[in-house]
C-alpha cells in the first residue's frame, strides 16, 4: 500500500494531527463506518510505531478476519476512509480561517429565524468593521454579506428599501481588487517564464481603479501601481507610489499575501539594477528590512539560502556594511541547518573582502562548501578578486584555469553560467595585458563594456 494517496496523507500527519483526525473518525456526525476507524490505526501504527509499510493482504485481514481477501473491498475501504480524512482536512482549513458569517446568515434565513439572523449581520458587520484585513477576500467577504442581507430583506416585499447600491460598491471593489491582483502576478510571471496570460476585461480595470472611490482602497491601489511598474519598467513613478502605498498599508493584508507584495517591489528592484546598474540599491534594501521587520521571508520556517544570500549583496552594494554585518550575525539561525554554516562563511566573506580584509576573507572561503552552482561560483568571484588584487598571479592564473575547467564540465548554457565564463575570461585576458600596451588596454576596455551579461563590469573596469 505504498505511495497510494490515502497512505502517503496518513504518513503525512504529525503526532497532534493523527490525534485530531482520530477523534473526527470517532464521531458518528462525521463517520459511521467502524472499519474506518480500524483501518485508520492499522495504518498509523504501521508507518509510525513499526515504521513499515503496511501489506494489502494483511490490512483486508485486519479489517475483514472472516473473509477471503477481495482486492475491491479494500479499495472501497480505502476510498471510504480517504474521503473521510479529507472532510476533516476541509473542517481543519475552515475553522483555522477567519469566520465567515454569511454561512451562518444563510443557515437562519432558512430556518425562518429572524431574531438570530440579525443578530449574527450585526456582528458581522461589525467585524468587518473593526478587521484590520483590507485585501480582496474582505471585499468579497463584504459582499457576501451584503448579499445575505438583500436576500432576507427582499421576502419583506418589493416596495421597502433595498441594499442593492451597497451589493454594487462591495462587488465592485471585490471584482477590481481580484482582477488587479491576477493582473499584476500575471505579468510578472511572464517576465521571468515568458507565459502568455489573457485579463479579461483589464483596460477597463485600469480605467476604473484610477477614479474614487476605488483608488483610495489599498487592495486596488497596491495591485493597480505594481501593475504599472511592471507594464512600464521605466515607470519610476509608479514604483514610487507602489512602495509609499506598501509600506502604509501591509498591516492590512495576510501574511502570505504580504509576503508576495514585498517580493513583487523587491524582484521589480532586481531587475532595474540589473539594466540601469546602481538605481534602485537603496529601495531593494528597503524592501527587504521591511520583509524582515513584518517576518515576511521565510519559507517553511527558514530564510532561503537565495534570499539571505542576496540581502548581504544589495547591502553592501547600498554601503550598509555595518548592517549587513549586523545582519548576518542576528538572522544565522534561520538559515536551513545542514547549509547555515556555508551560507554564513561565503557571505562572512564577502563583508570581510569590501572592508579590505583579504586574509581573514580567505579563512571563511576556507569553511565554505555548497552544492549550489551560483553559490559555488560567487565563492570563486571572491577568490578572482583577492588574487588578482593582492598580486598573486600565479595562483589566479591556476584559479582561471581550474574555474574554467569547472564551468565547461557544468551541462547547461544558463544565463548564469554565460555570466561566469565573462567574467573570468575576461579576468584573464586583463592578467596577461601587457602594462604600456594603450591600444589593447583601449580594446579590452571597450571589449568589457560591450559584454552582456557582466556582473562585475565595474570592477574589471576599475582594474584597467
Amino acid at each position: 500500500m505504498n505511495n497510494t494517496l490515502l497512505s502517503t496523507l496518513i504518513a503525512s500527519l504529525n503526532l497532534k494531527e493523527r490525534q485530531e483526525a482520530r477523534k473526527w473518525l470517532q464521531s458518528p456526525l462525521h463517520n459511521e463506518r467502524v472499519s474506518s476507524l480500524r483501518l485508520f490505526d492499522h495504518l498509523v501504527e504501521f508507518h509510525f510505531a513499526l515504521g513499515l509499510i503496511p501489506e494489502r493482504t494483511r490490512t483486508f485481514t485486519v479489517l475483514f478476519p472472516q473473509q477471503t481477501y477481495d482486492d475491491q473491498l479494500l479499495r472501497l475501504e480505502c476510498s471510504y476512509l480517504l474521503q473521510s480524512l479529507e472532510e476533516w482536512l476541509s473542517w481543519r482549513a475552515w475553522a483555522k480561517s477567519p469566520k465567515d458569517h454569511s454561512l451562518l446568515l444563510s443557515a437562519y434565513r432558512n430556518l425562518g429565524l429572524p431574531k438570530h439572523f440579525q443578530r449574527t449581520a450585526q456582528k458581522a458587520q461589525k467585524r468587518q468593521q473593526k478587521s484590520t484585513w483590507r485585501n480582496h477576500q474582505f471585499h468579497s467577504q463584504q459582499y457576501l454579506i451584503e448579499e445575505a442581507l438583500y436576500l432576507f430583506h427582499s421576502r419583506a416585499g418589493r416596495g421597502r428599501p433595498l441594499n442593492l447600491q451597497q451589493q454594487e460598491d462591495a462587488l465592485q471593489k471585490a471584482i477590481l481588487s481580484y482582477k488587479l491582483r491576477l493582473a499584476c502576478l500575471s505579468l510578472a510571471h511572464q517576465r521571468v517564464s515568458g507565459a502568455q496570460y489573457e485579463i479579461a476585461m483589464l483596460p477597463e480595470v485600469l480605467e476604473l481603479a484610477a477614479t474614487i472611490p476605488y483608488a483610495s482602497e489599498p487592495a486596488i491601489a497596491v495591485y493597480y501601481h505594481a501593475y504599472l511598474m511592471y507594464h512600464d519598467v521605466d515607470n519610476d513613478t509608479a514604483f514610487r507610489q507602489f512602495e509609499k502605498l506598501l509600506f502604509a498599508h501591509l498591516h492590512q493584508f495576510p501574511d502570505q499575501e504580504g509576503r508576495d507584495l514585498v517580493l513583487l517591489g523587491i524582484n521589480f528592484c532586481i531587475r532595474q539594477i540589473n539594466k540601469k546598474g546602481e538605481a534602485y540599491f537603496a529601495e531593494a534594501l528597503a524592501l527587504y528590512r521591511k520583509g524582515l521587520d513584518q517576518d515576511l521571508l521565510r519559507e517553511d520556517g527558514f530564510l532561503s539560502a537565495f534570499t539571505f544570500s542576496n540581502i548581504v549583496i544589495i547591502a553592501i552594494r547600498s554601503g550598509e556594511l555595518e548592517w549587513a554585518q549586523n545582519f548576518i550575525e542576528q538572522y544565522r539561525r534561520q538559515l536551513e541547518p545542514t547549509r547555515r554554516q556555508a551560507i554564513y562563511a561565503l557571505n562572512g566573506a564577502r563583508i570581510a573582502y569590501q572592508q579590505g580584509q583579504h586574509r581573514e576573507a580567505m579563512l571563511l572561503l576556507h569553511q565554505f562548501s555548497d552544492r549550489d552552482f551560483i553559490h559555488t561560483l560567487s565563492a570563486k568571484i571572491i577568490q578572482l578578486k583577492i588574487f588578482y588584487e593582492g598580486g598573486d598571479f600565479q595562483l589566479l592564473a591556476a584559479h582561471i584555469k581550474n574555474t574554467r575547467a569547472y564551468l565547461r564540465r557544468v551541462k547547461t548554457d544558463s544565463y548564469h553560467k554565460q555570466i561566469y565564463v565573462n567574467i573570468f575570461s575576461l579576468t584573464d585576458q586583463l592578467m596577461k595585458l601587457p602594462p604600456y600596451d594603450q591600444e589593447k588596454r583601449s580594446a579590452l576596455r571597450q571589449q568589457i563594456m560591450d559584454t552582456e551579461p557582466l556582473t562585475e563590469k565595474e570592477w574589471l573596469l576599475a582594474q584597467l
